[in-house]
């Protein structure tokens, strides 16, 4: 994998690249930066890996969810992503919060902000029919040179990821619902 210093920050997409499990890697042109790997096709755990580490990502609670992530060989938290309604945190150890929210009401795109409100990363989902594909990544100038770009870049993903998965289960309930429901 590429360090995300070598490589052209205003390229970067997400590409689903497996089934079974699923994985979905970041790239910039035909360089690999990242990869997010779901331990099993049900459950959140997920593990992620760049040139700089590899990691565990995993969401937990309902009615106030966070996702924590951890390095792949300890269980002390690196990042929290506290998840609320009107506004979710990213907490990185020793750092200022950063503000993760949806960037639109009619796009599906997500963004994250510094403590005093810049736009440093938008991600936007890309889809085929219902199935999460992949993801367009802009970073702003102020984004690319902060340390932790590779973590807000994996729990966004990560967090957009599985909100899809919710979603689709959500929708194919209510089709066999509908279908049960027929006379």
């Amino acid at each position: 994998m590429d360090s995300f210093d070598a490589v052209d920050a205003s390229a970067l997409r997400w590409l689903r690249t497996s089934e079974n499990p699923v994985v979905f890697e970041l790239r910039s042109g035909d360089r690999l930066l990242a990869r997010l790997t779901r331990a099993r096709h049900e459950g959140t755990l997920t593990h992620a890996e760049t040139s700089a580490g590899r990691w565990s990502l995993k969401r937990v609670g309902f009615l106030h969810p966070r996702v924590t992530m951890r390095h792949a060989d300890s269980s002390a938290p690196v990042a929290r992503l506290d998840i609320h309604w009107r506004r979710t945190v990213l907490v990185v150890d020793g750092k200022a919060p950063y503000i993760f929210e949806r960037a639109g009401l009619s796009v599906p795109a997500w963004r994250f902000l510094s403590a005093a409100g810049a736009q440093l990363v938008h991600i936007e989902p890309v889809r085929e029919g219902r199935q999460l594909v992949g993801g367009t990544v802009s970073v702003s100038e102020g984004g690319t040179k902060l340390p932790e770009l590779p973590l807000l870049l994996l729990v966004g993903w990560y967090f957009i990821m599985h909100e899809w998965y919710e979603d689709e289960a959500i929708a194919a309930g209510e089709a066999i619902l509908e279908v049960s429901a027929r006379p």
